[in-house]
């Protein structure tokens, strides 16, 4: 049963009777669900029915800033410093902590046939403080913290994301790092050599947020890697767009999607994940909550017909978004405050 929010040909009336009846039947089958589903009474996490949004609960965790799974179990960076092993029932378990990566961004998780480092944790890393050049950490299985690779250009500031290409896709068998810093991309070999893979500082200077890569199924980008971006110092609202980026490094003159504010995290529903399957997920911060009064203006959208329709609101800085097995999970580090953040998970009810 699909429970978006669409137009039909019944009056205002008929179509918030038909609501209510829909709503009755759902709960009728779902024991427990109006406390299962986080509605807002003003500001709060919120989310379509069939499908429910909770924030999770992880004692030890502060600022969860990018993830990734690993088998379903999810590997987390915190702002506050420190990677974790996190699992969809809250347990938290340190890999390496804030004494040995103290500014960790993005998480990548080695596979086969990339040297011998399938199953390795690769940590993107600022040195030295926050606004420091990055380099690419590996956690080994001992916990023991190495530096793999260093970005060749000191300019490559405001580490974000970290992803290894998709396998049978032109990206396999790299490792690429974003810095938002000077607003590039580097790809990573197995033995830790990093070059420039691509710039993106025309026509405008661009802030890069996420990398990812559709399925061989999308017509639009497929054989493309996708990237999330917004143009640095811009004050327009909906100006945020994900780029297509070709196996040469350069960004194609179509845009795969536009009109968000700050996207950073997507990723494709599975099957499993009700209603909405098979379908494209998209994480926007919206403004910084240290900027907007804590306004919680973070926001999940699906695509549709190749348009974004809202899906969760409520989110304060939602900045990456992965599914682990039928589960979307999202790191917010701001959803409790500055500097305090949450794992928001949204599961399926049906």
């Amino acid at each position: 049963m699909n429970f978006s929010k669409r137009k039909s040909n019944f009056s205002i009336l008929s179509v918030f009777a038909v609501g209510l009846a829909v709503v009755a039947l759902t709960i009728a089958a779902l024991p427990g669900l109006t406390n299962s589903i986080a509605r807002a009474s003003g500001a709060g996490l919120d989310v379509e029915v069939p499908f429910e949004i909770a924030a999770l609960k992880t004692p030890g965790l502060v600022a969860p800033y990018f993830l990734q799974d690993n088998h379903g179990t999810m590997v987390v960076s915190d702002q506050a410093g420190g990677v974790y092993s996190v699992t969809l029932g809250g347990k938290v378990t340190p890999l390496a902590d804030k004494t040995k990566i103290k500014n960790p961004a993005g998480v990548a998780i080695g596979p086969a046939g990339f040297g011998s480092y399938q199953g390795s944790i690769f940590v993107l890393a600022a040195v030295g403080d926050i606004k420091g050049p990055c380099e690419v950490e590996r956690i080994d299985k001992s916990g023991a913290v190495s530096t793999f690779a260093k970005l060749p250009d000191p300019a490559a500031t405001e580490c974000r994301d970290l992803e290894f290409g998709a396998a049978g896709s032109p990206f396999a068998g790299k490792l690429y790092a974003v810095a938002s810093g000077n607003a590039s991309i580097y790809a990573i070999d197995s033995s830790g050599k990093a070059s420039a893979f691509g710039t993106y500082n025309k026509p405008v200077v661009f802030e890069l947020t996420t990398i990812s890569f559709p399925p061989a199924s999308d017509a639009k980008a497929a054989g493309m890697m996708l990237v999330g971006m917004r143009a640095q110092g811009s004050f327009a609202a909906k100006v945020g767009r994900i780029s297509m980026i070709g196996a040469d490094g350069k960004m194609k003159d179509e845009v795969y999607l536009v009109g968000f504010i700050r996207p950073s995290g997507f990723a494709w529903s599975p099957s499993s994940f009700g209603s909405y399957s098979d379908e494209l997920m998209i994480a926007d911060t919206g403004k910084f909550a240290s900027e907007n009064s804590n306004e919680r203006d973070g926001t999940v959208y699906r695509v549709e017909k190749e348009i974004a329709r809202g899906f969760a609101t409520g989110l304060m800085d939602p900045t990456d978004m992965k599914f682990i097995g039928s589960k979307a999970v999202i790191c917010d580090p701001a959803e409790k405050g500055k500097g305090q953040g949450a794992i928001v998970i949204i599961s399926s009810l049906l």
